[in-house]
């Protein structure tokens, strides 16, 4: 509970502010004429964004400087012998005044301030002689939590026995979630596809998607999908496995769309294409997502990015298509949101 305050204002006070941490208030007013409020982004005397009076001679309303008040006839709507209960809210488009228990607002007036977080309760008419008793209960000071930073979670492969590991990552979805998975296949350490329903691996080499029972899972949290296309390989990408050509090139973890699915599978940079297992098939796609740890070294020389690349969902694509193809790349010399590329490292 927050702190129930009892204050009275005169004509011509000083105005007290409260800090609201909520976007709503309850209250109770005592007067013989008239009660205002007064909203404000800022703690600043006589600059509220908004006023909200509530008068028995003959009109509440709520206005914001000079533009037209919207007002409601509302003749003994306050008393002098006893306390009555009104409440506000502010939350979204609109500030809305109430009384007693009722949830329909007797005035409801557009809103085009953001971040309402001050309140003041005045007078404000020169024919005032007598103060107005407040009666509301503050709500809690609610402190923004302090974020800490992840630690760990990069990702790690481990071995799948009849459940899938802890922290397994989800690389995709076709009809239902797949999960990034890596096997040993004729020389090579492929990466590819798990599927849940069947219980089986499958991973793109020689044209083929071919099925794995026994395989290791990709599991963590420190990792980020980023486009990319041919062999743009940014720095930090996740490593998944070797080529069979005596493991002289690296394989990367990818993704791409196909046919309203999104499937993992390898990248090959010679190849230029990352390479997914669909309906028995290996497809090549030049256009995908590929799988970083976020600010891994990132201190290089001739930097670049490319930026808002499509991943194709049409027909396949051609594992030849050249390097010179930038179509859908833009380059910015900003430092902010860069994926950094290894071919860029001197």
């Amino acid at each position: 509970m927050g702190d129930t305050v009892e204050i009275s204002t005169w004509p011509d006070h000083q105005n007290v502010f409260y800090e609201i941490t909520s976007s709503a208030l309850v209250f109770f007013v005592k007067s013989s004429r008239n009660a205002v409020i007064g909203l404000s982004k800022t703690p600043y005397p006589n600059t509220c964004d908004y006023w909200i009076v509530i008068s028995n001679h003959p009109h509440s309303y709520i206005k914001r400087g000079i533009e037209p008040r919207k007002k409601v006839h509302t003749p003994g709507i306050l008393s002098a012998e006893e306390y009555r209960k009104f409440w506000i809210s502010w939350n979204g488009s609109f500030i809305r005044l109430g009384r007693g228990d009722d949830s329909t607002p007797i005035i409801v007036y557009a809103n085009k301030v953001p971040g309402l977080n001050y309140i003041t309760f005045d007078v404000r008419t020169r024919r005032a002689r007598n103060p107005v008793h407040w009666k509301f209960e503050l709500p809690p000071m609610l402190n923004k939590p302090k974020l800490k930073t992840l630690m760990g979670g990069e990702p790690q492969w481990l071995p799948a026995d009849h459940q899938l590991p802890d922290g397994a990552i989800i690389g995709g979805y076709e009809k239902e979630a797949l999960y990034i998975i890596r096997a040993p296949h004729r020389g090579s350490l492929t990466p590819g596809k798990f599927v849940p329903s069947l219980g089986l691996g499958f991973i793109p080499w020689g044209g083929e998607a071919n099925e794995k029972s026994e395989f290791e899972v990709l599991c963590g949290y420190n990792c980020i999908w980023v486009p990319s296309r041919v062999n743009k390989i940014p720095v930090g990408a996740v490593v998944g496995g070797y080529s069979e050509d005596d493991g002289r090139e690296q394989l990367y973890v990818g993704r791409a769309a196909h046919e309203g699915h999104l499937i993992p599978g390898k990248v090959q940079p010679s190849h230029k294409v990352c390479y997914i297992p669909y309906n028995n098939k290996e497809i090549a796609k030049s256009s995908y997502e590929i799988l970083i740890v976020p600010n891994s070294n990132t201190c290089y020389a001739n930097k670049f990015f490319v930026y808002d690349i499509e991943i194709e969902s049409g027909s396949e694509s051609e594992s030849d298509e050249s390097d010179n193809d930038t179509s859908g790349e833009f380059y910015n010399d900003s430092d902010n949101d860069r994926v950094y590329y290894e071919d860029d490292i001197e």
